[in-house]
């Protein structure tokens, strides 16, 4: 166990067999090398391929900000003035927003695609960020120069975090504090429309995909640090959005989202496509996502 903390024998017992629990639910991560990894999300962030097309500023973005700024607030963090480490930082959805608040930002993400865009967003928006390409599986933060050099460490809605050594590394980084989200459930929000696919389409069942055994990143997450002896400020968040989209819009993020849960084929992606072009009214589908999510902030030693 990487993190230092002054715990009793049957706290280290605890700790030990949490991390064998967790890791016997991550096989979603367990085959995927850092190359592979580098390669799916460099394709996912391609404006060529029409995936994840973030823009830096959208109304959307911004309730979600307010949400982070606040907790982090709360649990006694000031982000003007302080050193942000955002790992697994995209195109930079947080990492601007937290440039333009006055924090000095360090934006870490294996995708070159995406730190890429990340600058071009950050030049428009008139704000200066420093970029680290490389895998949170993996990275030395001493090598890298990372340890204990930052005021918050940062990890939102990406599977950078996928075992306790990622959470041991975050710890390492931060002086002050450290903030961590991720969606409750099955490996993410249930997407409405992707469960009914499966069922009524593809005649397949949905609980038998997703991440690992069914386990919740966040949870554990949550736990591990708990079982360390910290008590993270905790909020729980409900989600649900009802939007119209053109058909082929809808047929291709649900054949993403299937996709990237693997064993899906051709033929349903095709059976998928036909379907949302029969179900459009005008041109348009109706698409309804629910879910929850955990957000959480805690002070390190």
């Amino acid at each position: 166990m990487n993190t230092i903390r002054a715990i009793n024998l049957q706290q280290r017992k605890n700790v030990r067999n949490w991390i064998e629990c967790w890791d016997s639910t991550k096989e979603f991560f367990s085959g995927v090398s850092d190359s592979e990894q580098a390669e799916s999300w460099n394709r996912r962030w391609d404006p060529s391929e029409g995936n994840m097309g973030w823009h830096p500023s959208p109304m959307r973005n911004n309730k979600r900000m307010e949400e982070i700024f606040a907790l982090i607030q709360e649990a006694g963090c000031t982000v003007e003035g302080a050193r942000i480490l955002d790992v697994g930082c995209g195109p930079g959805a947080t990492s601007i927003p937290f440039a333009k608040a006055g924090a000095d930002v360090t934006a870490l993400d294996i995708s070159s695609i995406a730190l890429s865009r990340l600058n071009e967003h950050a030049t428009k928006e008139g704000v200066s960020i420093k970029t680290i390409e490389t895998s949170w599986w993996t990275a030395d933060i001493r090598k890298l120069g990372l340890k204990k050099k930052f005021d918050l460490v940062f990890v939102t809605s990406t599977p950078a975090v996928r075992d306790a050594g990622c959470l041991d590394r975050m710890i390492g980084c931060s002086k002050k504090f450290c903030y961590y989200s991720f969606s409750l459930g099955n490996g993410g929000p249930m997407q409405t429309d992707h469960t009914g696919i499966l069922q009524k389409v593809l005649k397949k069942d949905p609980s038998r995909r997703g991440n690992g055994r069914g386990s919740s990143p966040f949870i554990n997450g949550f736990m591990y640090l708990y079982l360390l002896g910290y008590r993270p400020l905790v909020k729980i968040n409900h989600h649900m959005r009802t939007k119209a989209v053109d058909w082929e819009e809808a047929a291709n993020r649900t054949i993403r989202f299937l996709d990237h849960a693997g064993n899906f084929t051709s033929a349903d992606k095709k059976k998928i496509l036909r379907y949302y072009e029969a179900a459009a009214v005008d041109g348009k589908y109706s698409t309804r996502s629910e879910g929850y999510s955990g957000m959480m902030v805690w002070q390190v030693d």
